[in-house]
């Protein structure tokens, strides 16, 4: 058996174009629906054509059925039937992951798995496929044998699906960024998130005309995807018709789980926006409701943000990356939005829930990196490092004892935070009798502080404020949600980057 599973060659291809000639023929019209224009697509006449437009988030793809060579009418039959069970965003990735591996190890793998007999077929994916294959290749090779079952061509029938099952395919840890923790954003960037949003809140309750299109529509896309962990295409899908305003200010929005390939499984679920943060929803609903925020061209008119799922990460990305300094997409902001519930204790099924996943087992990846009870209280007093990245000081820019005394001291930060005094630690561009924030605790992750450029007075803040974070620790019984404990805990690892940077660049200077 394993001998004729390595003799390919052209019995292999011959076998497939006398399989193919003995197919029914292809049905003349194939329809599917596209869940981001709300309306079903038509294929005609796909038995004839070559290169079939699928249209997809507001993109038009191709399936090249020239490119499967003499697999080319199996194929068909095989995207016609994945059509009936999977979204269109599906087929277009399964089509082009069994075109990647044609491209890469040749026709002639792929005929024998489709023309021989279950037993042949699995010795050689054994034998000679599972050695080349890619696990998103070996995935889409396996959905289209068992489209083959369903269909009943050539020796495949329904009774071998549990053959394809059984086939192995390459070990892939899909949340290896996650264990690895370069996903997850420090807490001092959180907060210059949580900031900007308060701030555009602000400024819309000030002067509304003074908050433009572009930043209202993005403040709630970044809304969207820290707090609830929305992925770009369930953002780009939500409609006007979504949005519930109620007259207490309350806003409600309903988002679709979409990343399901079985298009029955897709459920609906409803999220509460942030009450501090609901006047920015009720803006943008009503500037898109009176035709002063325009969609982007193709998208259409229902949805709310008016933008594909590409333009909803590019957006997303060139905020955080104006807020923090760095580009994060909203991929890293769903991973962090999750670690941050492992972190405050939400059990195994509201962490399900929360990520709109079937499975509890894929929370299980946010509990394995939740660190215990001891570490969290050691990360609150930031004496480890959190994360690997450091704070972009030359961002703010530091100054030194001179620049900050001939400041006005209105522009010098000082305060008494939790009964412990503090003062030099830098300068305000904005001033603080115009600060709403509470001084020192929100100064660190706000992009108007100017750090003093001296690491010894920082270290004295983190010194000061350990034992008040130890006291609160203890009330709280360690309660991430508390938030007094939160913002000294973001403060905290905010001030030891300020001092790490500062370490770091006299050290450079010292070797200089």
């Amino acid at each position: 058996m394993i001998t004729a599973a390595l003799n390919l060659g052209l019995g292999g291809l011959d076998d497939v174009r006398r399989l193919s000639a003995s197919l029914p023929p292809l049905p003349t019209v194939v329809r599917y629906y596209d869940d981001f224009d709300d309306d079903t697509k038509t294929i005609h006449d796909i038995s004839s054509s070559t290169r079939v437009p699928i249209f997809v988030d507001g993109l038009e793809r191709f399936i090249d059925f020239d490119a499967f060579g003499a697999l080319n009418i199996i194929m068909k039959h095989v995207v016609v039937d994945w059509f009936q069970r999977l979204d269109p965003t599906t087929v277009v990735i399964k089509a082009s992951n069994v075109l990647r591996y044609i491209s890469r190890c040749g026709l002639e793998p792929v005929a024998y798995l489709f023309a021989s007999s279950p037993f042949d077929s699995r010795a050689h994916w054994s034998v000679q496929v599972l050695s080349n294959v890619k696990a998103d290749e070996s995935w889409a090779l396996r959905t289209a044998l068992h489209s083959l079952c369903r269909l009943n061509i050539g020796h495949w029938s329904p009774s071998a699906a549990s053959i394809i099952r059984g086939l192995k395919s390459p070990k892939v840890d899909k949340y290896r960024i996650v264990r690895v923790g370069d996903c997850f954003l420090p807490l001092d960037q959180q907060a210059m998130i949580v900031n900007h949003i308060d701030s555009m809140c602000e400024k819309l309750t000030s002067e509304p005309s003074s908050l433009d299109n572009d930043e209202l529509r993005d403040v709630c896309l970044l809304m969207m995807s820290f707090q609830y962990a929305f992925r770009p295409g369930q953002i780009a899908r939500i409609e006007l018709a979504d949005v519930r305003l109620f007259s207490t200010g309350a806003v409600h929005v309903a988002v679709s789980i979409i990343k399901q390939q079985d298009n029955n499984k897709r459920i609906r679920i409803t999220r509460k926006v942030k009450r501090e943060w609901g006047p920015l929803f009720i803006e943008l609903v009503r500037r898109r409701d009176a035709g002063v925020l325009l969609p982007e061209k193709g998208v259409p008119p229902r949805l709310l943000f008016g933008l594909t799922p590409g333009g909803v990460s590019a957006a997303i990305m060139e905020l955080t990356e104006e807020l923090t300094g760095d580009a994060w997409s909203p991929t890293d902001l769903r991973h962090t939005a999750a670690q941050r519930l492992a972190d405050g204790g939400i059990s195994h099924a509201g962490l399900t829930e929360f990520m709109g996943q079937t499975s509890d087992r894929i929370a299980n990846v946010y509990f394995d990196k939740s660190p215990a009870q001891a570490q969290r209280i050691n990360e609150a007093l930031a004496i480890s490092p959190i994360y690997s990245n450091l704070a972009k000081i030359a961002k703010t820019k530091t100054i030194d004892k001179a620049m900050l005394l001939g400041l006005p001291s209105d522009q010098q930060i000082g305060g008494v935070p939790h009964g412990v005094p503090i003062a030099g630690i830098g300068g305000c561009g904005l001033g603080q009798s115009l600060c709403t924030k509470n001084p020192v605790l929100a100064c660190y992750t706000c992009s108007q502080f100017m750090p003093l450029g001296e690491p010894e007075i920082h270290e004295e803040v983190l010194e000061s404020f350990r034992p008040v974070v130890v006291e609160f620790a203890s009330a709280s019984r360690n309660n991430q949600q508390s938030p007094a404990y939160g913002q000294l805990k973001g403060t905290l690892d905010a001030v030891r980057r300020v001092v790490e940077e500062l370490r770091a660049n006299q050290t450079g200077e010292d070797r200089e």
